[in-house]
């Protein structure tokens, strides 16, 4: 049974008796629900009233559409889609997931952009103390910004380039490889409800070492951002995956365990997330059918504007003024050094430059908090 809440928009209070429980199906609209053709489809992810004062969300290991919590004065707030949280006052940016995937590439904690929003990957369990599950619909209306053609494409770089907003504004994260671009455009364009993505064709470039840390060293104007000591921060979180991985007896390299448990499973999130848009379904394989292209497809020669080298510059003087001026330092000299410890470290994936653009794009286009300050 559902009774709608009137003084906030785009919202639905779910009441449950002790004891009942709902289909997480039923609480997307048809385009995120997969053909009943589709083997993969889990009917058996649930929300149970364990008792009065708490929730039980159980979603099976194939459960393949973005879901977020969000837990305020004893009501908890699910939803499909990031965005929407911040409709509910979850408007303030995580600094600790920014952290966590500059230097890892990946949160840990089920952290998401928004801080307290949290995201349930397939599998997960979870008992939550609220009152009251409040379900949230896509209130944001979409921004025509981020649809907007950047520039006329005369290549490849061009198409990927004007595409960068809207995968930003879908996935709702900054990102740091044109890997996603590429899915999203694949997603486009195939007329099959399943798309095939090899396992070897996913960015390899995760976890904390001294390389990728020099990047973003050499960004942030301080080693202490929104008042977290980042060798310090990166330090915890690096030994919390390795007790982690000692205390599961795994028999793999730490560096294996932490792609299978942390990694994957993030990127999987966010490839279902650009796969559930569509009413599409994304599998991950040994090997694909089609082959995908992850070859860089921007270089230091492209036209100025297309090129994310010289975009990355532009940022510091036109872009969000927290993010170039708090919490990176990015004038044009310590740029151009910034780029060539990028090239070095990740044989041209550019991830720095993308990921400040991305997270540009939507500090810019949302009313989002970082600090004391409004993005603007």
């Amino acid at each position: 049974m559902k009774q709608m809440v009137y003084d906030i928009p785009g919202v639905e209070s779910v009441t449950l008796a002790v004891g009942a429980e709902l289909s997480l199906l039923n609480l997307y609209p048809a385009k995120y629900k997969k053909s009943e053709a589709i083997p993969l489809v889990d009917h058996d992810s649930v929300i149970q009233r364990s008792d009065r004062n708490s929730f039980h969300i159980k979603l099976g290991k194939s459960f393949s559409l973005p879901l977020y919590h969000f837990l305020f004065n004893e009501q908890l707030y699910m939803g499909r889609s990031l965005s929407s949280f911040i409709s509910v006052g979850a408007d303030k940016v995580d600094p600790h997931y920014l952290i966590e995937l500059e230097y890892f590439g990946f949160p840990t904690e089920r952290k998401s952009l928004l801080k307290n929003v949290h995201m349930l990957f397939p599998g997960d369990e979870v008992m939550i103390k609220a009152e009251e599950l409040i379900w949230l619909d896509e209130t944001l209306p979409e921004q025509p910004g981020l649809h907007a053609t950047l520039v006329k494409p005369q290549a490849k770089g061009g198409v990927v380039y004007n595409l960068l907003p809207k995968v930003a504004a879908d996935l709702f994260s900054p990102f740091d490889h044109v890997f996603f671009v590429e899915i999203s455009q694949q997603l486009q364009a195939n007329k099959d409800s399943v798309l095939e993505i090899s396992k070897d064709s996913l960015p390899k470039n995760f976890g904390l070492n001294k390389e990728r840390a020099d990047v973003f060293n050499g960004a942030h104007k301080s080693n202490v951002v929104e008042g977290v000591d980042l060798k310090e921060y990166t330090d915890q979180i690096n030994d919390l995956i390795k007790s982690s991985w000692e205390a599961s007896g795994s028999k793999e390299s730490v560096g294996c365990y932490l792609a299978e448990q942390f990694y994957y499973p993030f990127i999987l999130f966010q490839l279902n997330t650009l796969a559930a848009g569509t009413g599409k379904e994304i599998r991950i394989v040994e090997s694909a059918n089609q082959e995908n292209s992850v070859a860089p497809v921007f270089s230091l020669d492209d036209a100025p504007i297309v090129n994310v080298y010289e975009s990355f510059q532009r940022v510091f003087f036109y872009g969000n003024k927290w993010l170039s001026r708090v919490w990176f330092f990015i004038p044009p000299m310590i740029s151009a050094k910034i780029i060539k410890r990028q090239q070095r470290y990740s044989g041209g994936e550019q991830h720095i430059c993308i990921y400040a653009l991305t997270l540009d794009y939507l500090l810019r286009f949302y009313p989002l908090k970082v600090g004391n300050v409004i993005g603007d």
